[in-house]
């Protein structure tokens, strides 16, 4: 069989989003944080349709405290359906600025607070650190929900590639602890697996991937995030693809591109989610690569993305009866 012509499988538009991705250098941590940073768009202006504050949410058990942006409705009335957003960047980079525009947009459209979480970055701070983060705050939102303005029965965690890796784990944690699991588990494009098994994860073995990734930078990445467990007995909690057991975890969104490193990781993930009795909704978007949601939604493909997440939300947020 002839090899796939994978630049003719992205959608046009997609590529032109990323204007400076030929010049992304994979060399190391270092490199990839300073083309990461490069590449970055400048900060969204603020909507005055939503209320934008910083804060930080104190550590428990020995934990740091955590910074966190609250992002709500400049009008209306609670309490409120509530996203924790875990941003993406390999479990080595991303912070809370990039996601602005598109977090904003979601309390517009849809009526709801977000809580995006600076959780800490691999290699100086390891696994668990970036999961005890997102837990962290996870159990102030629940906790707290009532003084926060939130409706505790109306509660999502979801995030992007390795953010969406985080919120996979912590349904896994709060599950294996016997707590309450979220309404929705929002995982996009999700970061799930180490082993690099899959062929889609292969594929990026080639230099000329479409893509927005490199086998190089995918190993450097999980090094990064597993530390002195890489290469060793790798918990489900720290590559959540690992987990034998997806029974009892919270209804599932699932959304990847199928020119994504990470489509045959995310798309096995949902089926066995599925198959364990996990409500499960799955969309693999043609053309669309790595990092499709976190561009601007220039091209159909794209648009649709960011529609699907936005009606998964608003179902998990429809108010519950009794």
């Amino acid at each position: 069989m002839p090899p796939i012509d994978l630049e003719a499988r992205v959608e046009p538009g997609t590529l032109e989003i990323f204007p400076l991705l030929p010049r992304w250098d994979f060399t190391s941590i270092d490199t990839i944080r300073r083309t990461y940073a490069a590449a970055a768009a400048p900060p969204a202006p603020a909507d005055p349709r939503v209320t934008r504050t910083d804060a930080v949410v104190p550590g428990v058990d020995g934990r740091p405290d955590v910074r966190v942006r609250w992002y709500r409705p400049a009008q209306g009335e609670g309490p409120l359906p509530c996203l924790v957003w875990l941003h993406g960047g390999g479990y080595i980079m991303g912070n809370l600025d990039e996601n602005d525009g598109r977090l904003e947009r979601m309390v517009v459209d849809l009526g709801c607070a977000v809580v995006s979480v600076d959780w800490r970055l691999a290699p100086e701070h390891p696994y668990p650190a970036g999961l005890d983060d997102a837990e962290t705050v996870w159990s102030r939102v629940v906790e707290d929900a009532t003084p926060l303005g939130l409706d505790p029965a109306r509660l999502v965690v979801g995030g992007a590639s390795a953010g969406a890796g985080l919120a996979a784990a912590l349904c896994l944690r709060l599950r294996d602890v016997g707590r309450p699991q979220p309404a929705l588990q929002l995982l996009v494009y999700p970061m799930l697996d180490d082993r690099e098994r899959t062929a889609s994860i292969r594929a990026i073995e080639d230099p000329g991937h479409p893509g927005l990734w490199s086998i190089r930078a995918q190993r450097l990445a999980w090094a990064a995030y597993l530390g002195p467990l890489a290469g060793g007995d790798v918990p489900p909690t720290a590559a959540p693809a690992r987990a034998e057991d997806l029974r009892g975890l919270a209804p599932a969104f699932v959304g990847v591109g199928d020119v994504d490193a990470y489509l045959d990781e995310d798309v096995d993930y949902a089926v066995r989610l599925s198959g364990a009795g996990v409500p499960t909704e799955l969309h693999v978007y043609p053309g669309v690569i790595h990092g499709g949601f976190g561009a601007p939604p220039r091209t159909p493909r794209t648009a649709q993305f960011l529609r699907d997440i936005h009606e998964a939300l608003r179902t998990a947020f429809a108010p519950r009866e009794g």
